[in-house]
C-alpha cells in the first residue's frame, strides 16, 4: 500500500477506473490493525490499486471529503466517491462492490 502524500497526488490517483484508500491519523489505534486488514484483503484484488493518506499531512483532505473520523475508507471511481466505511468496516460490501466492478 502507498502512501499520498499530497492533495495533487490524491487527484491524480482518483482518476483511476477503480481505487481504494484508507484515511487515518498518526495517533489512531484503531487504524493500524485495520489497514494490515485492508492490506491482506486487497491480495484478493491485485488489480485494484490500494493507497493510505494521513489526515495530519494532508489537511485540506479533511474538509474537502468530509473525513471527520478515522478510519475512514474510500472507493473511487474516475474521481467519484462510490463507496464509504467508516469506524465499523464491512468488508463484506467492499467485496460485493469490487465484484460487480470486475465482473
Amino acid at each position: 500500500m502507498k502512501t499520498i502524500s499530497n492533495y495533487e497526488e490524491f487527484q491524480e490517483i482518483i482518476n483511476q477506473e477503480l481505487v481504494i484508500l484508507i484515511a487515518k491519523t498518526k495517533t489512531c489505534a484503531v487504524c493500524h490493525p485495520l489497514t494490515d486488514k485492508l492490506n491482506s484483503f486487497m491480495k484478493d484484488y491485485p488489480s485494484i490499486p490500494s493507497y493510505q493518506l494521513y489526515l495530519e499531512d494532508i489537511q485540506i483532505f479533511s474538509g474537502q471529503h468530509l473525513v471527520f473520523t478515522v478510519p475512514t475508507i474510500l472507493v473511487f471511481s474516475n474521481k467519484q466517491e462510490i463507496l464509504r466505511e467508516s469506524r465499523f468496516i464491512d468488508f463484506n460490501k467492499i467485496e460485493r462492490l469490487f465484484d460487480i466492478y470486475l465482473s
